[in-house]
Order: C-alpha cells, then structure tokens, then sequence
C-alpha cells in the first residue's frame, strides 16, 4: 500500500470522528437549551355594576266573602265563598195558602246538598232554623212564592234564600268532624231551659254520653247536663245526641256552652272540647 493511500483513509477516519463529534456537541447544546416562556400580564378585573332585581308583579288575590244572602231554585247551585248549596226537593210545603183562614201557618222542608270546601253533607231546611256544619251557619230564610187557594206550585217555581254566616266555634283537640252542634245556633238568645242537640262520632262518647256545661262571662260554671246519645254510639260514624240543660233563674246575659269528650282514662292529653256562645236572655 502506498503512502497517498494511506494518508486518504486516514483523512477518512478523521472526518468520520469529526462528523460524529460535531453531531454529540449539537445534541448536547440542544438539551441545554432553555425556551423562555411568556410571562402573562396581570388582568386588573374590571369591577361592573350589579344588575339592578327584576321586580316580582303579584297579582292579589280577590277576597271571598264569608258571610252573605244567597238565592236558588230547586236543582240549582248557589255559591258564596267556600260555601256551596243546592236544594234537591221540597220535602212538605204546608203553608197556609193566600186569602185562608188556618188553623196553624205550616211550614216548608226543603233537602239540599250542602259543600263547605271538600266536605259535603245533606241536610233538611225549614225556614227559621239555622244548620251549623264545619264553622258556617246556614239559615233558610224565606221560600217563594206564596201559595194560593187556585193551582198548585211546581218544583221550578220556588224561589229560596239563604243566609250564610260564620260562626264562632272553639275546638280543643278536636274538629268540626268530631262533633258538631245543630240547635241552639251559636249566637242564639234561649231561655232558662233548652236542649242541646247535635250529633258526635261514637268514640266522642262513653257509655252512651258525654258531659256538657254552660259558664258564665267569667267562665264559671253556671250548669252541668249530661248529653245522652239516640242511637248505638258503638261506632265511628255521627251519632245524635240530646242534652237538656237548665241554668239559675237569676242569670241572664252572654254565656259559653261546652262540651266536653267523655275522657274515662283521666288522662289530661286525651281531652277534647268543643265550645260556643249563646245569649241567656229570659
């Protein structure tokens, strides 16, 4: 081998270790590098006003009436507050007729479906005679037209009015759906005797009655009776009870009458009232 064939392949091998040098250098360079990276400016927030409410509109609600004067006809509804009534039937219309001379006035019975809320009940009216059903006291105040001598009245030809009002009534661990009472109307001017009538679910009783007082303004006892059931109060459906009561002689304006749940056990938790005014008068 001659000395310029020498010399060439070393020139080669030093170019090749040149070569590979130069390619470890750049890639150790690179690892070192360091990219800056953008330092974010500092947002100041922008404060905004807050957004002024929206005013709520409400639209009130209209008021019913509680107490007032209504007037139906036979298989009609009529309507006041909560209260809804439609007479069904004429039971007795007994009425002396115009222009004759009777012997008594008679009278008129009319059934009527009676709504207070959701609950309803039936109910025979005679005018005059108040019915108390849960806190309402429903009066049938007159019946038109009047009779006469010639032709009879059909059923569209009556024409009634109703009094509606509301009535005081004091409950104590009880309700309306308890006990309820139908004479005297809450309110009533009576005299020294009178009854007490109404009808209680069975479990109001005990041993077939209950106790009922009558105190006076200051919530004295004035009277005691007992109210005694007509009918087997072995369930819990209404039962009708009477009780008779007789106050002093000697007492005479607002009284409270109450009557009280037949409590056998004593227990002070297990007692119940229901209570109301009338006015003792003569």
């Amino acid at each position: 081998m001659n000395s310029s064939r020498i010399t060439a392949i070393v020139t080669f091998i030093i170019l090749i270790v040149l070569v590979v040098w130069l390619a470890l250098y750049i890639m150790a360079d690179k690892k070192t590098v360091r990219v800056a990276q953008p330092v974010p400016e500092e947002v100041t927030p922008v404060e905004s006003e807050p957004e002024a409410p929206v005013p709520v509109v409400t639209t009130p609600k209209p008021v019913l009436p509680t107490s007032g004067i209504v007037t139906v006809h036979i298989g009609e509804m009529a309507t006041l507050g909560n209260v809804s009534i439609t007479p069904s039937e004429v039971v007795e219309d007994s009425r002396c007729p115009l222009g004759v001379m009777c012997i008594q006035a008679g009278r008129v019975r009319i059934d009527a479906a009676v709504h207070v809320g959701s609950e309803r009940t039936k109910q025979t009216f005679l005018v005059g005679e108040p019915f108390i059903f849960l806190g309402k006291m429903i009066t049938l105040t007159s019946v038109g037209p009047v009779r006469k001598k010639e032709g009879s009245l059909s059923l569209k030809d009556y024409t009634l009015t109703f009094k509606i009002e509301d009535v005081l009534v004091d409950y104590v661990n009880a309700t309306a759906d308890m006990v309820r009472v139908s004479s005297p109307p809450l309110g009533a001017v009576v005299g020294k005797q009178f009854d007490v009538r109404g009808e209680a679910r069975g479990m109001w009783f005990f041993e077939a009655s209950f106790p009922v007082a009558v105190l006076d303004v200051n919530g004295k006892i004035i009277a005691q009776s007992i109210a005694k059931a007509q009918g087997d109060w072995m369930t819990t459906d209404f039962v009708p009870f009477v009780a008779s009561v007789t106050v002093p002689g000697n007492y005479i304006g607002t009284a409270t009458v109450v009557l009280k749940k037949d409590n056998p056990s004593g227990m002070n938790d297990k007692d119940a009232s229901m209570s109301f005014p009338i006015n003792i008068e003569y």
